[in-house]
């Protein structure tokens, strides 16, 4: 039996889009061995794959949202390049007992890729977003780039530090030059639309994009009798979250409440885990909040997604045919906001980029416009349908498949 072994980047909106690929690979009898943050540890084998957990405490799914939620994508930079003086030694022992053909790696894991290149193993990297050039900043207002220069300088010390140590531990020539994120692989594959994608010179032929690797068919995880009751009634569902990693704060989700509480919707609050339900104080009648939700089975009955437009997210939102008014909280987030809001899908609120609080009054005006508008929604659903054309988790398990027969 062929062997792929997976080194993951132990976050959700990284891990998930790898499962449904991981599902058809063991469903095609390849021998997929997941190596991950134990948090991750159920999901993966649900899919019939191994699972061996990354050594604790290494680097986890609570590190990366610390890090994000700094403001700098450099802090990011900084703890994986930390944690590869123990995860790449612990990649390259499991590969020597396991024998893989390849190794696929998310595009931010390094440690995967430094294992690779010192067994001389053939390596596929899955990108789990589209690539955003040098010229991402041009969609930023001056207000905005000023926002992000503070951070990134306050991080970049670090980052140079941590990379020296790095080439000192591993040799110059393993270690990719600078900027060494995301890295690619002899395979990159991208689980999302090609339209989506500008032009990039870092694009070559080892470059495949599948569109989403979630199916139209998809299960989700069911909803319990608490928000099966709180959904039901037949109004508009407005689903909110800003995802696992970025932290809109209490102010963020009170100021939610406040723009929809008189709204004829039912409301779904996601904090995440930088916010307490419990701090937001007495909700209105209309309004669940929780930490978590199961994304897809409420999206299958929401009107609009408030969301901060991460690729993950956003797949997920137009995959359900749920127009979107998107508050990102990073440049690549707006960039994948405008691109849907140009095909009439969502609306972008983008103050937190600026470090400012969205008003109430544009956010219920934004939930109302999208509320208001079937062209919206009719734009969703066509992009979720053409989106799944290119074939998805099947498609992107074929051209791993290939990589790994060969190796």
């Amino acid at each position: 039996m062929t062997t792929l072994l997976i080194a993951g980047m132990p976050a959700a909106g990284h891990v998930n889009p790898t499962l449904p690929v991981v599902t058809e690979l063991v469903r095609a009898g390849v021998d997929v061995v997941y190596l991950c943050d134990a948090e991750f540890e159920d999901r993966i084998r649900d899919t019939g794959a191994r699972f061996e957990a990354y050594p604790k405490g290494v680097l986890t799914s609570r590190d990366i949202a610390e890090a994000t939620r700094a403001g700098s994508s450099v802090g990011v930079v900084v703890k994986v390049l930390r944690a590869c003086s123990a995860l790449v030694p612990f990649v390259v022992e499991q590969a020597r007992a396991l024998g893989p053909s390849a190794l696929m790696h998310d595009s931010n894991a390094l440690w995967g890729r430094l294992a690779a290149t010192t067994l001389n193993l053939p390596t596929i990297s899955f990108m789990t977003t589209f690539l955003v050039g040098s010229d991402a900043v041009k969609a930023l207002t001056v207000r905005e780039n000023l926002g992000l220069v503070g951070p990134t300088l306050r991080d970049m010390p670090a980052a140079l530090r941590a990379r020296r140590a790095l080439v000192k531990e591993f040799g110059t020539d393993a270690v990719p030059p600078t900027p060494m994120l995301p890295l690619r692989g002899d395979l990159t594959l991208f689980p999302i639309p090609e339209e989506l994608q500008s032009p990039d010179p870092r694009l070559d032929a080892g470059c495949r994009f599948t569109g989403p690797t979630t199916g139209p068919d998809a299960a989700s995880a069911p909803l319990d009798p608490e928000l099966s009751a709180h959904l039901s009634g037949g109004q508009p569902v407005v689903l909110v979250s800003l995802g696992t990693l970025h932290d809109g704060g209490a102010a963020f989700f009170r100021s939610c409440c406040a723009a929809l509480a008189d709204l004829p919707v039912r409301v779904v609050l996601a904090t995440g885990s930088g916010v307490d339900p419990a701090d937001l104080g007495t909700t209105p009648p209309n309004t669940l909040a929780r930490r978590t939700v199961p994304q897809l089975a409420v999206l299958r009955e929401a009107s609009v997604f408030v969301t901060h437009g991460g690729m993950n997210s956003a797949l997920e939102s137009l995959h359900c045919g749920v127009p979107m008014v998107v508050v990102p909280q990073q440049v690549e987030q707006l960039l994948i906001a405008r691109a849907i809001a140009e095909r009439g899908a969502a609306v972008v609120l983008r103050q937190p980029l600026s470090h400012r609080p969205v008003p109430t009054a544009a956010l219920r005006a934004s939930v109302e416009r999208v509320l208001g508008d079937r062209g919206m929604a009719g734009a969703a659903a066509g992009m979720g349908r053409r989106f799944h054309a290119e074939g998805g988790a099947v498609r992107a398990a074929e051209l791993v498949r290939g990589v790994v027969d060969v190796g």
